[in-house]
């Protein structure tokens, strides 16, 4: 594997500070990778109608990047299978704004494409702000552990488990390198033969549980997906939404929705029983707590499913 050059795409929503911030770090990457690897690194960011100068922010401080200006948000699918569709280099990592990377993430996550010819897409170890891992890879969903999960019974230790979990929270699970089922796409590095054979994102979903249903597709056809733990970055993780995560919770819902229609029709019916059955406990478990805010979110979520 000779050629590894790599697009970086980047999405903009009115993160400008945080922006400029992964900018400056993804500078300092871009040059250890083009060192080490003599390899070319392309910056692409597209912005999503950010209404707060971001757009002007990029193109005068950071001339170096491609920049795309939308018209209007596209949302996470569509901007970034726009973004895909006007790269050429064999490797594409798709970024999120509120993504640090360290110098050396480049480099080791294309030297790990070099070393494991089984890796066809990777993800890296995320951290909070604060350095604790946030999980961010898993099982594929399927009605079974979509039950488990809206249940709560995906809390219990990932080896006592019968149903391999859908959102695994088992250190264990992200202490090595292996293949999985899903990364989250807020660093999601792919060869580009990956997105023209698959055609990318599923834009019916417009944030939350797009990557999955990606992955669902690509895995489908073949392809290896790899987390890998030695590439790590910092995730500031809710910085678009201003860290307001029920818009997360929600959107995630309704992204569990429509990958259960598209891929477990017949099943549907039997995991929106359990989904509101699992809404209406978290709802009854959460107002017992005192945490009313926190309550309000399920009750919401039962208009969703």
């Amino acid at each position: 594997m000779n050629n590894l050059d790599l697009s970086v795409i980047i999405l903009s929503f009115n993160t400008k500070d945080i922006t400029a911030r992964c900018l400056d770090k993804v500078k300092v990457a871009k040059s250890y990778s083009e060192k080490r690897l003599k390899n070319k690194v392309q910056v692409t960011i597209l912005d999503n109608a950010s209404s707060d100068e971001s757009a002007q922010m990029i193109r005068s401080d950071y001339p170096w990047v491609k920049l795309i200006v939308a018209k209007e948000n596209l949302g996470f699918s569509k901007g970034n299978n726009l973004a895909m569709q006007q790269t050429k280099n064999p490797f594409i990592l798709l970024l999120n704004s509120d993504v640090y990377v360290t110098e050396e993430s480049l480099y080791k996550a294309l030297a790990y494409f070099r070393v494991n010819l089984n890796c066809d897409i990777l993800g890296a170890r995320l951290n909070y702000a604060t350095g604790k891992l946030q999980p961010s890879a898993g099982n594929l969903p399927n009605p079974l552990n979509i039950i488990f999960w809206i249940l709560g019974l995906s809390l219990l230790p990932f080896k006592n488990q019968l149903v391999p979990p859908f959102h695994p929270n088992d250190k264990n699970y992200f202490s090595k390198a292996h293949q999985v089922g899903w990364i989250m796409g807020a660093f999601f590095m792919l060869k580009r033969e990956i997105f023209e054979e698959t055609d990318g994102f599923d834009e019916n979903l417009f944030m939350h549980m797009e990557e999955v249903e990606w992955c669902k597709r690509i895995k489908a056809v073949g392809y290896k997906i790899w987390y890998v733990p030695a590439v790590s970055v910092i995730h500031l993780h809710g910085a678009s939404t201003n860290f307001d995560l029920a818009p997360s919770f929600l959107n995630e819902l309704k992204g569990i929705k429509y990958f259960s229609l598209k891929h477990y029709n017949s099943f549907y019916l039997l995991v929106r029983f359990f989904l509101i059955i699992g809404l209406i406990l978290r709802v009854i478990a959460f107002s017992l707590l005192g945490k009313t805010k926190r309550a309000r979110v399920y009750v919401e979520g039962l208009s969703v499913v």
